[in-house]
C-alpha cells in the first residue's frame, strides 16, 4: 500500500494542502482523553453542546468508517492575501474566503473518489470539523502539527492561519512520526486576548472567547476594546509561527469581495433578501443577518 500513500501525499499537496500526515487509527489515548473530559466538566464547552455529544466516537474515530485503519490530516492555508481595514468592523480571517466545510469537500470528493476506483475495495469518508472526531489531536498524531498555547494546531514552518480536514481510509498504511514540538513557554497569545478565555495550560474558555460568542450566541459577546463583529483572531495575530505566513494560493479558499468589503453602515442597511442573495455559501451566513446586528450592537 505504499503506492496508496504517495499518490495521496502527492495529490493532496498538489491540490494545494500545505500539509499531510497519517496516522493509524484507534482510540485516543488516555492523558488527551482525560484532558477533554476534564475540560468538558469545567463547563469551558459554553453554548458549544455539540461537544458533549458523540463521545464514543469522538474517542474512537473508527466508528464513524466500517474498517477504518488509517487517519489522512490535511491543513490548508486560508489567510487573505489582504485584510480589511482597520476602520471596518473587524471578522475573522477563516470567514473572508467561501465556507471552507463546503469549499474543502469540493476538493477532496473528486479525488477520495480517484483513488477508490484505484485501489480496489478502499473505502474513505471525509470529515471537516463537523464530524465528531478530535482533529487537533489527530494533527499532531500525524506530524501535521502541535497544538498551540492558544489552543490552535500550528504547522511548523506555516503558522496557524490553516483549516483542518481528515480522510478515514480502510487501508493500512504506514504513520508518520508525531509532531513533538510545542510552544516552549510562549505567552504572547495569552496577553493579546482581550477577555482572558485561555488559561496557563492552554485551555480555551468558550464562556469568555469572543469567536465562540460572536458565532455561537451574537449578540452576548462583552462590549470591549477590540470586540469583533465575527470571530477573532487576537491570540493567533501576534503568534511569532504567524510571523512569516504567507497569503493563501489555494484558489478556492480566496477571500470573497462581498466579505472583505462589509460594512457597518450595509448590514443595517440590508434586508434578509439582500444578506442570503451575497452571503450564501460564506461562513457569515451560519450567523444570519440577524446575528451580525446583534454582534454589531456591541461594538
Amino acid at each position: 500500500m505504499s503506492e496508496l500513500r504517495d499518490v495521496i501525499r502527492r495529490e493532496l499537496t498538489d491540490a494545494g494542502a500545505c500539509a499531510v500526515g497519517f496516522a493509524s487509527a484507534g482510540m485516543v489515548d488516555d492523558a488527551a482523553w482525560d484532558a477533554y473530559m476534564s475540560w468538558l466538566d469545567s463547563g469551558s464547552a459554553g453554548e458549544l453542546g455539540y461537544m458533549h455529544r458523540n463521545l464514543e466516537l469522538r474517542r474512537d474515530p473508527r466508528g464513524l468508517l466500517e474498517g477504518c485503519s488509517t487517519l489522512v490530516c490535511t491543513a490548508w492555508n486560508y489567510l487573505p492575501a489582504v485584510l480589511r481595514g482597520r476602520d471596518m468592523p473587524y471578522i475573522a480571517r477563516y470567514a473572508y474566503p467561501p465556507d471552507y466545510h463546503k469549499a474543502l469537500r469540493r476538493i477532496l470528493k473528486p479525488l477520495c473518489r480517484s483513488w477508490q476506483e484505484r485501489f480496489s475495495g478502499l473505502s474513505t469518508r471525509i470529515c471537516i470539523d463537523s464530524a465528531p472526531l478530535m482533529e487537533r489531536y489527530w494533527a499532531v498524531r500525524s506530524g501535521v502539527g502541535f497544538i498551540g498555547r492558544n489552543g490552535v494546531l500550528i504547522v511548523p514552518g506555516t503558522g496557524s492561519w490553516v483549516f483542518l480536514a481528515e480522510i478515514l481510509l480502510t487501508a493500512v498504511l504506514e504513520p508518520d512520526i508525531p509532531c513533538g514540538l510545542g510552544c516552549a513557554g510562549c505567552g504572547v497569545c495569552r496577553s493579546l486576548c482581550p477577555s482572558g478565555a485561555l488559561d496557563e495550560d492552554g485551555r480555551v474558555d468558550c464562556r469568555r472567547c469572543l469567536s465562540a460568542l460572536t458565532v455561537e450566541v451574537p449578540g452576548s459577546a462583552p462590549k470591549l476594546p477590540q470586540t469583533p463583529l465575527a470571530g477573532c483572531d487576537c491570540c493567533q495575530s501576534g503568534c511569532p509561527h504567524n510571523a512569516g505566513a504567507l497569503p493563501t494560493e489555494v484558489p478556492q479558499l480566496a477571500a470573497m469581495p462581498q466579505v472583505a468589503g462589509l460594512s457597518a453602515d450595509e448590514i443595517l442597511a440590508m434586508d434578509d433578501e439582500d444578506f442570503r442573495d451575497r452571503f450564501a455559501g460564506s461562513a457569515l451566513s451560519r450567523m444570519g443577518l440577524e446575528g451580525l446586528r446583534a454582534n454589531l450592537s456591541r461594538l
